[in-house]
């Protein structure tokens, strides 16, 4: 019971990456608000706010469902109201929402496919950030993690290019801001989760012979970010991590 406790925000929690740091969260003992747009089931891929939750009061965890486009500011603000009435702080906030529309060459990149991958996964994770910080500055502390990818840096899959920018967008505002608020008592780090093996991921390569054996669930995401929820500025902030090498390279 290592989060006993906290109260964490994990966003695009709906299924994926989020539903597995959500999972590992509450078996820690956090009280988990579980943060995406998906309501209702039927759509191209499985899983709902409301599933996770139920999963996690099941195993008797605590969790609070609650619908949100990170994308849209008035979402994100009564969001973080919604969580403060429930809870009345906010220790962690995970930015995990995020992704790509298309993969595809600059030249043949559509403006409006563009547009939303850099709304998701650069002002999605601004605005949480934003609409987090005050009530983290009133308690002097929290933690801000928020989940990049290794193709910020280098090539990860044919037509990634506009995906790579925009996380390494949020790498760097990932050092920014942990350089803003370090002396507040807030934490910011980026994790890199590497391969894992997502309901996204498999619609993406459905039909792809693929060798699953190196891919991670994504539970095992959670455990090094369980550890990175407990940290403060004087013992880790202002670094992008992979999630792989908790234990090895890091802390």
């Amino acid at each position: 019971m290592q989060l006993k406790g906290k109260v964490a925000i994990i966003t695009g929690a709906s299924r994926g990456i989020g539903k597995g740091i959500a999972t590992v969260y509450a078996r820690e003992g956090a009280s988990v608000v579980v943060v995406a747009r998906t309501e209702q089931a039927g759509g191209r891929l499985p899983g709902t706010i409301y599933e996770t939750a139920e999963k996690i009061q099941a195993e008797g965890g605590t969790a609070l469902a609650v619908r949100c486009d990170v994308t849209n500011a008035a979402d994100v603000d009564a969001m973080v109201k919604t969580a403060m009435e429930k809870f009345g702080r906010i220790d962690v906030l995970v930015n995990n929402a995020g992704g790509s529309f298309t993969y595809g060459k600059v030249l043949e990149y559509p403006e409006d496919r563009f547009e939303k991958v850099m709304a998701l996964n650069v002002r999605g994770v601004f605005l949480t950030c934003k609409a987090v910080l005050p009530v983290m500055m009133k308690q002097g502390s929290g933690v801000i993690i928020n989940i990049t990818s290794g193709a910020s840096l280098q090539f990860s899959i044919p037509g990634d290019t506009v995906y790579g920018m925009s996380k390494a967008a949020v790498d760097r505002f990932t050092i920014g801001l942990a350089n803003e608020v370090r002396k507040l008592g807030i934490s910011v780090v980026g994790v890199q989760p590497g391969m894992v093996r997502t309901e996204g991921i498999d619609l993406v390569l459905k039909g792809k012979e693929m060798d699953w054996s190196k891919w991670q669930k994504p539970e095992e995401v959670g455990p090094p970010l369980v550890w990175l929820a407990r940290q403060t500025p004087a013992t880790f902030t202002g670094r992008i991590v992979r999630s792989t090498d908790f234990g090895a390279v890091w802390p």
